[in-house]
């Protein structure tokens, strides 16, 4: 069990030092016979030391004396008639030490355990445990002083008062916190009137100052049109010293003071002014450094995403256009001519940086892209002397080609209508749709040519070229290789190997069967050549099919000259 001599039992060693000893009754012998005492050494000594009459010096000299004499001494009272003995064992019990108030009261302050540490033995309830000093004053259990029977009105009134002190200080020190926190929320509150009586009082220096600012932008307008100022319509050289002042201390107040509205109040006029009299395609730059100067004055919907413009009901969005953008959508536009887009173009790049959002989609789709349309309607590929690319292709930049994809369906529309009376001769219609060629896509420009160009030259080649030797016409050759760079290699090559390689090996086999007197090889390896020179010239000698073809031309040759004959070989003589 882990006991060790000289150490109490459990744990931590708080049980009995010494083992409880027992004593052997004689055998057969009934309780206290002949006065025979059944209490061991050990118990008369507990039961003496708590009685306070055995001393120190005694239990000396019971423990010097023999044992044998003691053994003599349990002999005598047994009866003789009892077996074999039994002496009993017994240990030293350790010396008690007293001590004196003063040492306890030294040893205590040396250890400096605190009074809420001290282990306090508390035997009043049903067991034995082990408390601390302060936990009596926190519990319940019973002491000593509780269970006894001396003063129980006293100290059931001084218990009374002590609860109804603690409920006091409890009552009060809630109150002293609820009140700490009340004093801390005013100071709060008090700290946020302060801030806020600051910001307006500054709010109110910058009104003053604001007021001064639009007495002399008035007075600068007003000098402007007395003295015919307004004219030049140079907006930094009348407002650019207080427009400077506005632009620093009022940045972040544009839109709460309405300062934009009081800077376009002052601007619109002198715009106005001079649109009546402003040619927007001679000087379509005009204006447009003033509003890069002063952009931060003018505020736009477009601006920034935290500050849109949308004031959205709950059936419908509406868009309220600030005063500039006002200012802009009713300020705009001249005549201008379709065919000399440039100047425009021009004007819609200066200004697009500094035009709101809608206005400039409003100018691109009720003024810009209605007028293109109409002149697409009223165009007339075969007599209009002016090529159509040359005004719609410079409007790619600023409308994006992604605006006119419906402008090109309508253009291939007409180009195909008019292709049906279309002769491959006329080299017009090649140099209208060449230059859309990286403008469609790949598979508009393939449908294309493949429903109007690609059956043109198919009959051309079929029904008005032949191949001959002695006088060769390559006029309709020519015009259906004009249109290889709009035909994919596959297109152009099966093109020429239906309608063109079919007749040129007819011929090649027709003279290679000539009788030996009237065969010359030699011209028919120039004539060879000089075909293979022709398709070099138009860069195809890179298409397989054409290649293929002429290989193919070759194997003929050499097997003409081995003496096969080429008839039995597939070639019929009217092929």
């Amino acid at each position: 069990m882990g006991w060790n001599v000289g150490k109490g039992l459990g744990a931590d060693g708080e049980g009995i030092i010494n083992p409880v000893e027992t004593k052997l009754r004689p055998a057969r012998m009934g309780l206290s016979f002949r006065g025979f005492d059944e209490r061991t050494t050990q118990a008369k000594m507990e039961a003496k030391a708590r009685r306070g009459e055995v001393s120190s010096e005694d239990e000396a000299e019971q423990e010097q004396e023999p044992k044998g004499r003691r053994r003599n001494a349990w002999k005598s009272d047994a009866s003789p008639s009892s077996t074999k003995e039994q002496p009993t064992q017994r240990k030293r019990k350790p010396k008690t030490i007293y001590k004196t108030a003063a040492e306890i009261l030294a040893e205590t302050e040396q250890q400096q355990v605190p009074p809420s540490q001290q282990k306090i033995i508390d035997m009043t309830g049903p067991g034995v445990r082990e408390i601390n000093l302060a936990d009596i004053k926190r519990t319940d259990s019973p002491t000593l002083m509780e269970v006894t029977t001396r003063l129980p009105e006293l100290r059931h009134n001084l218990r009374l008062m002590v609860d109804l002190s603690r409920a006091d200080l409890e009552s009060l020190s809630r109150e002293k916190q609820t009140n700490a926190f009340r004093m801390k929320s005013l100071q709060d509150e008090l700290g946020a009137i302060r801030e806020n009586l600051d910001k307006d009082q500054a709010q109110l220096r910058k009104l003053e100052q604001l007021k001064v600012i639009v007495s002399q932008l008035e007075q600068i307008s007003k000098d402007a049109l007395a003295t015919g100022a307004f004219e030049t319509g140079n907006i930094t050289a009348l407002f650019g010293e207080q427009f400077q002042i506005l632009e620093r201390d009022y940045m972040n107040d544009i839109r709460a003071m309405n300062i934009d509205a009081m800077v376009i109040s002052v601007w619109a006029p002198i715009m106005k002014y001079k649109a009546m009299r402003w040619n927007v395609l001679e000087e379509p730059t005009w204006g447009v450094a003033d509003v890069k100067k002063w952009r931060a004055l003018l505020a736009k919907n477009d601006d920034s995403d935290a500050e849109r413009g949308w004031t959205r009901s709950k059936t419908q969005k509406t868009l309220v256009c600030t005063p500039f953008e006002t200012m802009m959508n009713t300020i705009w536009l001249n005549k201008w001519d379709i065919h000399d887009p440039d100047p425009l173009i021009q004007l819609m790049e200066e200004w697009e940086p500094v035009l709101p959002r809608f206005i400039h989609e409003n100018i691109i789709h009720q003024l810009i892209l209605p007028k293109i349309s109409r002149a697409v309607s009223d165009w007339n590929p075969r007599t209009d002397p002016i090529m159509i690319h040359t005004w719609i292709h410079p409007w790619f930049p600023t409308l994006k080609a992604w605006r006119l994809a419906e402008l090109f369906t309508h253009i291939r529309h007409k180009l195909s209508v008019v292709l049906r009376q279309w002769h491959p001769s006329d080299e017009s219609a090649l140099h209208i749709i060449s230059p859309w060629k990286d403008v469609w896509t790949v598979d508009q420009l393939e449908q294309f040519t493949s429903k109007s160009i690609l059956p043109k030259l198919t009959l051309v080649l079929r029904e008005e070229f032949q191949v001959d030797p002695r006088n060769q016409n390559l006029d309709a050759f020519i015009w259906c290789l004009a249109w290889k760079n709009l035909l994919s290699d596959t297109v152009l090559g099966l093109l020429l190997k239906n309608e063109f390689f079919n007749k040129w090996h007819a011929v090649l086999v027709q003279w290679l069967n000539l009788d030996m007197y009237s065969i010359n090889y030699d011209q028919i390896s120039d004539w060879y050549r000089w075909w293979r020179q022709v398709f070099d010239a138009y860069g195809l000698d890179s298409n397989k099919i054409v290649m293929q073809e002429f290989r193919r031309g070759l194997e003929t040759m050499n097997k003409a000259l081995g003496g096969e004959d080429l008839y039995s070989m597939g070639l019929s003589k009217d092929h």
